[in-house]
């Protein structure tokens, strides 16, 4: 004979358990339930076992309400294996501390079609004892809602990856013509400012790269960012072996794009002015590029040991277009800068999350 549990006495006696169940109907309280509740609803004691429920609940799963009166919820046909331990572990987290508390659910009507349900459970007191109140509402409609929007999300999310793919592409057009240009270029000082023009774009354009490679819409791995535009200042300048040593350590940390760039790019033009501007030819040296997450804030840092500013030439009045560039990046994004200009250069750039 089927355990039945009434509030937290188990009894084996169908006869005591249906009179019990008789005194619950009889109750005003009860009585107010059934003229109230315009959901479909279970009324169940604390442990989880099925007292009564309306013919509407039945209804919605497909049985005959005497097949579900005195069972323990979880153990019904109706609810798929893993609904059963979500079930579970709702009932338990009442049976401890009775509070409203709501979940979306699936059932299994007699058919075996699946039956989406919105399910709410409540501490209801009848004459003196306290129960649990299930309501229930078909959830299909929400659930097909909720479909579409999520259709609608990855219609959204690819088409701005085929945004970013068109960008990139844009990017790689205008490198290819800034490329051939660099055979015509006779001077050095215009040589210099198309390589650093081809460094700022390669900087943005690694950011797409990432973005198309991670499949986020919107955030990279300022990390893995960081890394790329290293690999790419290096290949640019490529110092000989021994002379420089260069000593990055960068997070890897999620960031919004319209952060990432910017400071990927104060870091692709800090690096490169050490690059080249730290050291004489037949000096050693040492670069060193720090990124790591501060809690509140993020913080850059590009160091140096060489030969720093010349005298009289301060970061804020540098008439250079990469320094320019830096500090209207700063403002850009509402950053802090701390520098040190000699010897040697630092520059320890903060800016707040978002």
């Amino acid at each position: 004979m089927l355990e039945k549990v009434f509030l937290t006495e188990k009894v084996h006696d169908e006869k005591l358990y249906e009179k019990l169940v008789d005194e619950i109907r009889s109750s005003p309280d009860y009585l107010n339930l059934i003229l109230e509740s315009s959901d479909p609803w279970i009324l169940q004691d604390i442990n989880g076992f099925i007292l009564d429920l309306s013919q509407s609940f039945a209804d919605m799963i497909g049985y005959e309400p005497d097949k579900l009166r005195g069972r323990y919820l979880p153990s019904l046909r109706a609810v798929p294996l893993i609904q059963k331990s979500r079930l579970r572990i709702l009932l338990d987290r009442m049976a401890e501390e009775p509070r409203e508390c709501s979940g979306l659910f699936e059932f299994l009507d007699s058919d075996g079609r699946m039956v989406p349900l919105e399910l709410n459970l409540r501490p209801l007191e009848i004459s003196g004892q306290l129960f649990v109140l299930l309501t229930a509402r078909d959830a299909s409609e929400r659930l097909r809602e909720v479909g579409e929007l999520e259709q609608r999300i990855d219609e959204l999310k690819n088409m701005i990856k085929g945004l970013y793919r068109q960008i990139d592409r844009n990017l790689q057009l205008i490198t290819s013509i800034v490329n051939l240009q660099f055979p015509y270029i006779k001077d050095e000082d215009d040589y210099e400012l198309l390589r650093d023009t081809q460094n700022r774009l390669k900087s943005i354009r690694k950011a797409y790269e990432k973005l198309i490679y991670e499949g986020s819409s919107d955030t990279i791995n300022f990390g893995a960012y960081a890394r790329s535009i290293v690999s790419g200042i290096l290949s640019t300048y490529s110092p000989e072996p021994g002379r420089v040593r260069l000593e990055m350590y960068f997070e890897d940390v999620d960031m919004g794009l319209d952060l990432a760039v910017p400071f990927g790019m104060i870091l692709s033009e800090l690096l490169s002015n050490s690059f080249r501007h730290a050291f004489t030819e037949d000096q050693d040296g040492r670069i060193r590029a720090i990124f790591m997450d501060k809690g509140d804030h993020y913080m850059l840092e590009v160091r140096d040991n060489g030969r720093g500013f010349p005298e009289g030439v301060d970061f804020e009045s540098a008439d250079s277009l990469g320094l320019q560039l830096v500090k209207n990046l700063i403002n850009q994004i509402e950053a802090k800068v701390d520098y040190t200009l000699s010897p040697g250069t630092c520059f320890k750039v903060r800016v707040l999350k978002p």
